[in-house]
């Protein structure tokens, strides 16, 4: 039976590294913290692993503060980072604040037990010499040198400003504020944050002569590329706002996990127990062709991330789609498919024009190139209607407007 959350993570498999004596700490109701920066105005799926691992926290009562980093957005991660990242305007940051803020509470559906920081209030009123002098000297700059990326980074020449250098430093700090102001005694986050966690718990000892406690989760990595997964085969970003990521690709994404990545992502994202997700394992490897773990998983997440009506509507759209024959679809059916797949409305169909329309194609020479080679299906539905589909899981919808 588990009985606290480090038995709950390490059954799951979501704990990378851990502070020594971490389980003594975590046996009591305490303050976690997780923080991200607002360098876009949507979170992605790189994200969930984090944000349901402090859902996991809050379900074992612990008290959760979450940091958007308005202060080191300006500054930028460069953990896993080939090259600097563009700088953000204040502007830009400021906006994206608030949509994520609006993001998070809606994942982890837990207002009241949340306290939301910004780490812009601190580091707006502190004095360039203070830091240096008290912070800055109590960080060994051997131990940020040790840190990979930055390694690779400068045996590549490849340029690595100052700013970013202190990044860490910046992150140390974060967590000295908060084991002040809120006695916040952890700080979790992906593998690729280690060195940042370490930083600060070294930081709070040398400060305060007090111990705080680290705990990272693994990162997700295709087994096959080694690269972190939450893009398309084209390279698109899974968002987690549907305004950028559609419910339906987001759940075609999850879909279409190869078997090896959805057995390990059953338990990192799911909320079954595991005698649930090991019931349903079985049934999965008697047929693997089925996609059960795909589509369990898929369902959960999308009610996790969107809604329950969301997800009750992709359910239906999925159907009509990949289930039902196309000519039995009704006129309710396909003014259902317009809310949810790229559509256009016109007065005569010119298919060059309405594939880059649609985003199907990218240019009228790719919509040429893929009606010559008939990369695509058209099926003519009631008298006025156009489905268009590319592939397996690409649609679009025209119809013509008859006045």
């Amino acid at each position: 039976m588990i009985k606290n959350i480090i038995q709950e993570l390490d059954s799951r498999g979501l704990i990378y590294q851990k502070s020594s004596d971490i389980e003594k700490v975590l046996n009591n109701r305490i303050c976690v913290y997780w923080g991200t920066d607002p360098t876009s105005d949507s979170l992605h799926i790189g994200h969930l692993v984090g944000l349901l691992t402090l859902k996991r926290f809050l379900n074992f009562g612990h008290k959760v503060v979450v940091l958007i980093g308005g202060a080191t957005a300006l500054i930028g991660d460069p953990s896993g980072k080939e090259k600097e990242r563009p700088l953000l305007a204040v502007e830009e940051i400021s906006k994206n604040k608030i949509k994520i803020k609006n993001q998070i509470k809606k994942i982890l559906a837990a207002d009241k037990e949340i306290l939301f920081v910004d780490n812009v209030e601190w580091f707006k009123e502190i004095d360039l010499l203070f830091f240096i002098r008290e912070i800055g000297k109590l960080i060994s700059v051997n131990s940020m040198l040790d840190s990979e990326f930055i390694r690779r980074r400068i045996t590549s020449n490849e340029f690595i400003s100052y700013a970013e250098f202190s990044y860490q430093l910046m992150q140390a700090y974060d967590f000295l504020i908060l084991f002040e102001k809120y006695d916040c005694k952890v700080q979790i986050g992906g593998s690729d944050q280690w060195g940042n966690i370490i930083c600060g718990i070294e930081l709070i000892k040398k400060k305060l002569s007090q111990k705080a406690y680290g705990l990272s989760y693994p990162l997700v990595v295709d087994p096959k590329s080694g690269r972190k997964i939450g893009k398309t085969e084209k390279g698109e970003v899974i968002w987690l706002s549907e305004n950028k990521t559609s419910p339906f690709k987001f759940y075609q994404y999850f879909l279409n996990l190869s078997d090896e990545i959805v057995e390990k992502l059953i338990y990192y994202y799911s909320f079954k127990t595991l005698k649930e997700i090991e019931e349903i394992k079985k049934q999965w490897i008697l047929n693997k062709e089925s996609r059960l773990l795909q589509k369990v998983l898929a369902e959960e997440l999308l009610e996790i991330v969107f809604s329950k009506r969301q997800k009750n509507d992709i359910l239906k759209l999925s159907h009509l789609l990949f289930e039902k024959n196309y000519n039995e679809f009704s006129l309710a059916d396909l003014k259902f498919l317009k809310k949810f797949i790229n559509y256009r409305l016109v007065e005569k169909v010119n298919l060059e024009e309405d594939l880059v329309f649609l985003k199907i194609a990218n240019s009228k020479s790719e919509s040429r190139r893929l009606i010559d080679q008939k990369g695509i299906k058209v099926f003519f539905l009631l008298d006025k209607f156009f489905l268009i589909k590319k592939g397996k899981n690409e649609f679009g919808l025209i119809e013509i407007n008859k006045k």
